[in-house]
């Protein structure tokens, strides 16, 4: 590897090629002519710079050896004259010169330039040709001029980022200082050295808004970049003009003559690909805008260029340096805002002849045609129009490139702007990916065509068709566009409509207005709506609500070859239905014929001829299931879903009925999308075990692949961002609020219930004095008052009934009035029963453990613990043989003291 070549090391002073690596040379920082500075090659001109030069071929200049000899004889009769000792410096100057044509002899191997820049994204991935990406931080000012001085051509646009125009300055002053250092330590070998640093401009003929015309007498005098001295710049451009100043007057450095070249490109307002300035408007227009704005009165002359003629005059200036120090670059058509937004008549001179040719326009091409003046004040409420957008529009500038018409340049395109708005047109949608998405979706009755058209509709922000609404939105169409031109027949209608700001009512605007609708110039507009509405009509009512093929397909194929299906692209609902019918609609003659026309390559001659590629589907969709799996899918649907559609039972028997018998293996519109190479995706509805068809939906999804239109821009990212943080934030605040309010009800019902948990505990203390009073009485009052009632009413049963086991009997009666068993506890009662559980259930939901009242806890200890089935059975068996026990010993206490038991059983009675 030479010298010449760099060598991939350690990353040093922050400057990374695109790998990530730092370029070093063994330590010496040498320079190399073909490598080429592009001061952010992520902006719009940056880009087609960075594209264009890495495939062009670097042309040397021959090292001229008695030119460098006569040099040095020179050199050295000045040393002598000076009386300076030759033989002294001799072996200065050999070392010097063997280091000058080491470094600066060319080789004579053909080279590509190499590209090297700063970016304004950091997160920017550069293209491959791109050799390296430097640091522009601050603090890396020493390792950036250092890559600067390496360069052979060092370009700085300063037409897109205002903040470039100091950047520019600093870089331009920064390699003069550095030169004169080298010129000042040894100026014979910086005089020897063949090394010449070529610094381009790249600035914007908005340094010329504010000219006055030179001569008063004739002001549609163009200027020339001879009358650079005498241009006014616009308010806001006034830092770009001393910017330009600041490369025109380096001349003033004689040490750097022949060492430092230094030139100011002045080109156009740049359109092509992205589009740049004029984006707003094809936004617009590819977004199916009703109208797109003028800025005034839309008489102002904008000097345009194409982008990628950029690139082409950077490398002619650098191939052969021009002598002047200002050059302007634009197209040689003068053009005004009118004409590049809608159609009128340009000024082009040719062979000392003025021609007025008729040019396309931005509205026609991507949009409805129709155009809207507007103020100022509502300029800036358009998405896209900034300060500077405004300004580049309304620029009113009459200039022509002298320089560059007597140069010979190969420009990109020989026609101006508005000749070429179709090529224009398909470069920006190509550069920004806004191809339509065209997709077809077929299936039986019920198999869910419908729900998955819509989905992919909505997934890729293209437009829904079906048979019923596409009809209706023509019937309305026409019928809007007849009142509308009846009211436009009167002069002050046709003015307001047309113009929106006053003279807008000349033959031109009239033809603009009939042509945005249909492109046969000379059938009358009106009849042919009214014709063809009368028509739609006629037919509705003759075929009981239905049309006929060949009006139905008229309709189709006017709407899927409308600007809004051909921008961004269309869904098809359920048609065709039948092979003929996408015949007529796909495969016309006449489309066929033009075939040949559209487009060129080996794939257009190649393809299959006979249909329509302008609004051919790129993807058929075809869904199946069987009869039987689509009514039951019906069924689950309810009888309110089902009214007013043609799923009922008779409609559906006869719809599948008519789909089976158009569809076929030998008559079937499939047929024809595979003669056309468009392969069918068939997707069985039966496999997808989702409901809302997402399986068949990603299905379609990977076959399509991503959306191919806009996205989210920088700053509708920003007010998205914005948005959901606003949401977030107003959830958290919402869920604060919502644990609030709950920690607030819940204290209230804490509160709540502590309340009734003192009034229970108040109760309880009633009760337990109550049971104290209880169990302080006589056993035979206790007796008498609670237990004999019960034996009583038992014994009495037991008397009338006389079962076999009367103490039987009598254990289960008494069981079954009591069954708790607690009837022969003194300290027992329903109230404390009842109070004890209210506690316990108060004690679970509300209270911890410990906050228990101990007297609660001691009467709470007496129902807790496990309770099984078994344990039950136990206590019930125990239960049983209690009460039996019970009975029995009342029995033998009855026996031997009957008047005892009859006075009790009288007591308990009374």
């Amino acid at each position: 590897m030479s010298t010449e070549q760099q060598k991939i090391q350690e990353p040093e002073n922050g400057q990374q090629n695109s790998a990530g690596r730092t370029m070093e040379v063994d330590g010496v920082r040498d320079f190399v002519p073909w490598r080429i500075f592009v001061n952010q090659i992520d902006s719009y001109h940056g880009k087609k710079l960075a594209d264009y030069f890495p495939e062009q071929i670097y042309i040397a200049n021959t090292y001229d050896e008695d030119a460098n000899s006569a040099k040095i004889e020179q050199e050295e009769e000045e040393t002598r004259e000076g009386g300076k000792d030759v033989e002294d410096e001799e072996e200065e100057e050999q070392e010097e010169t063997k280091e000058i044509k080491e470094a600066d002899a060319p080789t004579k191997l053909a080279r590509k330039y190499e590209v090297v820049g700063t970016v304004m994204d950091s997160k920017y991935s550069p293209p491959d040709d791109v050799l390296m990406i430097i640091n522009r931080a601050q603090g890396h000012e020493d390792a950036f001029l250092a890559e600067l001085m390496r360069c052979g051509v060092i370009v700085y646009d300063i037409t897109q980022d205002p903040s470039q125009v100091a950047e520019a300055q600093w870089a331009l002053e920064a390699i003069a200082s550095e030169l004169l250092k080298m010129s000042a330590e040894k100026p014979k070998a910086f005089k020897r050295s063949q090394e010449v640093r070529h610094f381009i401009l790249i600035s914007t003929v908005m340094t010329w808004a504010l000219s006055k015309p030179i001569y008063v007498e004739d002001p549609e005098l163009p200027f020339t970049e001879a009358d650079y001295r005498k241009r006014r710049p616009h308010a806001n451009f006034k830092k770009h003009t001393q910017c330009e100043k600041d490369v025109v007057i380096m001349k003033k450095y004689p040490e750097l003559k022949g060492k430092l070249k230094t030139i100011v490109l002045c080109c156009g307002i740049t359109y092509g690909d992205e589009e740049g300035p004029f984006h707003y408007l094809f936004k617009m227009a590819w977004h199916n805008a009703t109208e797109l704005p003028i800025f005034g009165d839309g008489t102002n002359r904008i000097p345009v260029l194409h982008v990628r003629n950029l690139p082409t005059i950077v490398l002619m200036f650098v191939r052969d340096w021009p002598k002047l120090r200002y050059v302007v670059a634009v197209e040689h058509v003068r053009m005004s805002q009118k004409t590049i937004v809608k159609n009128e008549s340009f000024i082009v001179i040719e062979n000392n002849t003025v021609c007025h040719l008729r040019g396309q326009k931005i509205s026609r091409a991507m949009a409805s045609g129709k155009v809207r003046k507007i103020a100022r004040e509502e300029a800036f409420l358009l998405n896209g129009v900034t300060q500077q957008n405004y300004d580049m529009v309304t620029l009113d500038l009459n200039i022509e490139p002298a320089y560059l018409e007597d140069a010979n340049l190969e420009w990109y395109t020989d026609l101006p702007f508005s000749m070429n708005i179709a090529d224009i047109a398909r470069e920006y949608k190509t550069a920004r990916n806004l191809h339509p998405v065209k997709i077809v979706v077929l299936g039986p009755p019920a198999s869910g065509k419908t729900r998955l058209a819509k989905m992919l509709a909505e997934h890729y922000r293209v437009h829904y068709v079906h048979v019923e609404s596409l009809i209706r939105d023509r019937i309305n169409k026409l019928t809007n566009d007849i009142e509308a031109a009846s009211k436009a027949k009167s002069p002050a209608a046709g003015e307001e409509d047309l113009g929106e700001a006053g003279d807008e009512t000349d033959d031109d605007d009239d033809d603009d207005y009939a042509e945005y609708e249909i492109d046969e110039e000379d059938t009358d507009v009106v009849e042919s709506w009214q014709a063809e509405l009368d028509e739609i009509r006629r037919n509705l009512s003759e075929n009981r609500g239905r049309l006929d093929d060949a009006i139905l397909n008229k309709i189709f194929a006017k709407k899927l070859a409308s600007k809004e299906c051909q921008n961004q692209g269309y869904v098809l609902d359920g048609y065709p239905k039948t092979l003929r019918q996408a015949k007529e609609l796909f495969g016309t003659v006449e489309d066929a014929e033009n075939q040949d026309d559209v487009g060129d390559g080996e794939e257009e001659e190649s393809a299959p001829k006979g249909f329509n590629a302008e609004i051919m589907p790129e993807l058929v969709v075809v869904l199946d299931a069987t009869d039987e799996f689509l009514t039951e899918r019906l069924l689950i649907l309810s009888e309110d879903e089902i009214q007013g559609t043609h799923y009922t039972e008779e409609h559906l028997i006869r719809r599948f009925r008519e789909y089976r018998e158009r569809n076929t293996d030998d008559n079937t519109p499939l047929q024809f999308f595979d003669e056309m190479e468009v392969h069918p995706l068939f997707i069985w509805v039966e496999d997808d075990p989702c409901p809302n068809m997402f399986s068949s939906f990603n299905l379609c999804l990977k076959k399509i692949g991503r959306p191919r239109n806009y996205g989210l821009e920088a700053e509708e990212l920003a007010d998205l961002q914005k948005r959901m943080a606003a949401e977030a934030k107003a959830a958290v605040i919402a869920e604060t609020e919502r644990q609030v309010a709950e920690e607030l009800n819940r204290k209230a019902k804490r509160e709540e219930k502590m309340m009734e948990w003192t009034n229970l505990l108040e109760k309880l203390k009633e009760e337990e004095e109550s049971r104290l009073c209880i169990m302080g009485e006589p056993l035979r009052h206790y007796l008498v008052k609670y237990i004999f009632p019960t034996l009583t009413q038992g014994l009495v049963k037991v008397a009338e009934l006389r079962p076999d086991d009367p103490v039987d009997y009598l254990a289960e009666y008494l069981f079954r009035e009591n069954p708790e068993g607690k009837m022969f506890e003194p300290d027992y009662t329903e109230t404390m029963s009842v109070l004890l559980a209210a506690i316990e259930d108060l004690q679970k939901d509300l209270l911890p453990r410990d906050e228990v009242d101990s007297g609660a806890e001691r009467y709470l200890g007496r129902t807790e613990g496990p309770s099984t089935t078994n344990q039950d059975d136990e206590e019930t068996t125990v239960d049983c043989a209690f009460y039996r026990t019970r009975a029995k010993s009342a029995d033998t206490e009855i026996l031997e003291d009957p008047r005892g038991a009859r006075s009790s059983a009288d007591e308990a009675e009374q």
